[in-house]
């Protein structure tokens, strides 16, 4: 698609007439009611586009200035190619409620009308578990297909056990688990999926005492740094007779 590049012409208007355009993220009755009280529209800013399709910001100039919005908007639209011929879009911005946040409204315009092309992401988590009263490490490998706020893919990993030793020799058992998975962020595009949730089998048994017979694991997975996320879940093994619940930490 030829990229269509955002008229830097930004026009204001004060209050009269100023809901000609109904906004998209009409509230209900009260709520309206409650703003229009409380924190009346006073402002408007217009950004208009190449393909006379217009974007209508309605908002109360006390709480909100049009440079800085500008600076929020400007950037996103420009990338906005998506965004409809000669109709005029409409948004009400406001703190007190989240469908009128200025983040909120700026996610939704980035979500329809900003294309995302597809991304292969390859990653290789490393980490620790607690499981089932052992410390297992976990190495593996990752592959993503990144879709917007959204991500699904498979990942192979290993969970390593070290039983006790016999006659002072030590063991190590590798249960290597194959898992899909899929992870979101609610509202970011931009930002990487924080949220992960998966389901893996167990694909060999060389750890009898730990996972005799069929094995399943489940999981969630929170991130709290860019390389850096907690995972808890839980592993059933011995033909899902037998649980462990599993927490641990994870790098990559």
């Amino acid at each position: 698609m030829k990229r269509i590049l955002l008229l830097i012409g930004i026009a204001m208007s004060f209050a009269q007439g100023v809901l000609a355009q109904e906004a998209i993220n009409k509230l209900s009755e009260k709520s309206e009611r409650y703003l229009d009280e409380n924190y009346p529209v006073t402002d408007t800013l217009v950004f208009s586009f190449p393909n006379e399709g217009k974007l209508a910001l309605y908002f109360n100039h006390k709480y909100y200035d049009t440079d800085s919005i500008t600076a929020v908007f400007q950037p996103l639209l420009e990338k906005a190619t998506r965004f409809p011929e000669f109709q005029t879009l409409a948004y009400r911005l406001d703190e007190n409620f989240p469908a009128t946040q200025l983040d909120q409204v700026k996610f939704e315009i980035e979500k329809k009308y900003v294309p995302h092309l597809e991304m292969l992401g390859l990653t290789f988590p490393v980490g620790l578990d607690f499981t089932g009263g052992n410390f297992t490490p976990v190495v593996g490998f990752r592959a993503m297909v990144h879709v917007r706020n959204k991500a699904f893919g498979a990942s192979i990993t290993n969970t390593i056990h070290f039983p006790t030793p016999v006659e002072n020799k030590l063991q190590v058992n590798s249960n290597w688990f194959v898992n899909a998975e899929f992870s979101w962020e609610l509202r970011n595009i931009d930002s990487s999926k924080r949220n992960t949730i998966g389901v893996g089998y167990l694909l060999n048994d060389s750890s009898p005492v730990l996972f005799p017979g069929h094995t399943i694991q489940a999981y969630y997975n929170r991130k709290i740094s860019d390389n850096i996320s907690l995972q808890v879940g839980v592993i059933g093994t011995d033909n899902l007779k037998t649980f462990y619940p599993t927490v641990g930490i994870r790098f990559w």
